[in-house]
């Protein structure tokens, strides 16, 4: 679909007609010499502005030369479509539609765009949404002007050396089934990128963007790339927690956030994002059997095989992997000194009740019986499932585990004494004179203990 002729290429293309009927215009309409000349001209090859055809009618030359002589030199320059500033190649109702999803999500691409479109089934059969005709579309209509700038001073950086800084963030990913049987959930990816290699430590889906989903994924960061010294984030609740600010105090790396409704800062991993959309998610196939597992799998070779290999313009044309061999060599990783396992847990004090248990997010788990009315400090795992036990901390001190409570195992669990102790090594005796034998027993076995000597806890 040609475009419409700038101002510039329709004065040039009014100069042209003009210089091949120049000595013509002046010639008696119907003479045998104006014919002769419009015979002429036509059989000449030409190099026409804007047109890759080479020659030109003579019917054409006589339309040109009636519009000079009715319109002037004004009547040689080409005419406006009719149709201008619409899709020529769109139905109106797809137009229509393109429109709508672009206005209604300002910060989609064309392809995410396009790929709406079709998924909302109200593309006919046939229709092709090519890439630049949907762009053209959209540009026309007003809606890929960039946003004016602010009249603030923001510059273009980048830091030296691997690990000086990484920029976090998360984003919106795919709705996937995250239970059979159920209704799918939304996926959010949290990503961690260098700034001066582009390489990514480590990203990965998680169903929540809470900061106990995004821990595990800064764990697997700094052991796969070392620590940073600086960290960059937004102002979101996930990176304002208490938990954050202290791990990343531990790691000795500084935690900054941008400013509130100022993103411009973290252009790097935004762009990432875009990617992502356009490369890695638009070409996978979903299905309602994908998996978180499976989507984290499918992110894993993609950023190994094909992300970290390709040249990046911000690199000068440099892959990411080259650029992190180059500048990588002051990068620190974590010391022996450095528990990441315990520092990333989230900490929940709680007191252990009579019953020598405690409550966590609904459940119920069992501590040790010494612990029993004392305030303890349960350290979870955020990457952790539920039945997996929790170190317990008792005065800053590492106190046993906190284990899921099996109300089925306790019932056949023989009951230590009152005191929560073990119990004696030698119990005492029984006095042989009060004692009547009993002829029908094994002399040799041991004695069952009957039944109402057990003592059973509480129900809770």
């Amino acid at each position: 679909m040609p475009e419409e002729p700038k101002n510039d290429l329709r004065q040039e293309v009014a100069l042209f007609r003009f210089r091949l009927l120049g000595e013509l215009v002046h010639l008696e309409p119907g003479s045998a010499e104006l014919a002769e000349g419009l015979r002429e001209i036509a059989a000449r090859r030409h190099r026409i502005p804007g047109s890759r055809r080479r020659r030109i009618a003579v019917g054409t030359l006589r339309t040109w030369l009636r519009s000079y002589r009715r319109n002037g030199f004004e009547g040689l320059h080409p005419r406006r479509r009719a149709d201008r500033r619409q899709s020529r190649s769109l139905p109106p109702e797809v137009a229509e539609l393109l429109i709508r999803i672009k206005e209604g999500q300002p910060r989609l691409t064309v392809k995410a765009v396009i790929r709406q479109a079709q998924d909302s089934g109200q593309v006919p059969q046939g229709v092709r949404l090519a890439h630049s005709t949907v762009n053209r579309l959209l540009k026309q209509a007003g809606l890929m002007d960039r946003p004016r700038a602010d009249g603030r001073d923001r510059r273009r950086y980048q830091w030296s050396l691997a690990n000086e800084l990484w920029q976090a963030d998360i984003m919106y990913g795919p709705k996937i089934v995250r239970t059979p049987g159920r209704r799918k959930a939304r996926a959010y990816l949290a990503a961690i990128l260098d700034d001066a290699t582009r390489v990514l430590p480590h990203a990965a889906f998680t169903f929540s963007e809470g900061t106990e989903h995004f821990l595990p994924v800064l764990r697997q960061a700094v052991l796969r790339r070392g620590i940073p010294l600086r960290l960059y984030c937004d102002n979101g609740a996930t990176f304002r927690s208490k938990h954050l600010q202290v791990v990343c105090a531990q790691l000795g790396a500084s935690l900054i956030h941008s400013r509130p409704y100022q993103p411009q800062g973290r252009g790097k991993i935004e762009r990432f994002f875009r990617r992502v959309r356009a490369d890695f998610l638009s070409e996978l196939e979903l299905t309602d059997d994908t998996r978180l597992e499976d989507l984290n799998r499918h992110l894993a070779v993609w950023l190994e095989e094909e992300y970290h290999h390709v040249p990046h313009h911000g690199l000068d044309g440099e892959t990411p992997l080259d650029r992190w061999a180059q500048v990588s060599q002051q990068v620190r990783f974590a010391g022996p000194e450095l528990d990441l396992q315990l520092m990333f847990c989230i900490r929940f004090p709680r007191r252990v009740s009579l019953a020598r248990t405690v409550s966590l997010h609904g459940r119920t788990y069992e501590t040790d019986a010494s612990l029993i009315g004392e305030s303890i400090v349960l350290l979870q795992d955020p990457g952790a499932p539920p039945s997996r036990p929790m170190v317990v901390l008792h005065r800053n001190r590492r106190a046993g585990f906190a284990t899921l409570l099996d109300l089925h195992a306790n019932a056949r669990v023989r009951r230590q004494g009152p005191s929560g102790g073990d119990p004696p090594d030698d119990p005492p005796a029984p006095d042989a004179d009060n004692q009547e034998p009993d002829a029908d027993a094994d002399a040799d076995a041991p004695r069952a203990e009957p039944l109402a000597l057990r003592t059973l806890d509480s129900e809770d």
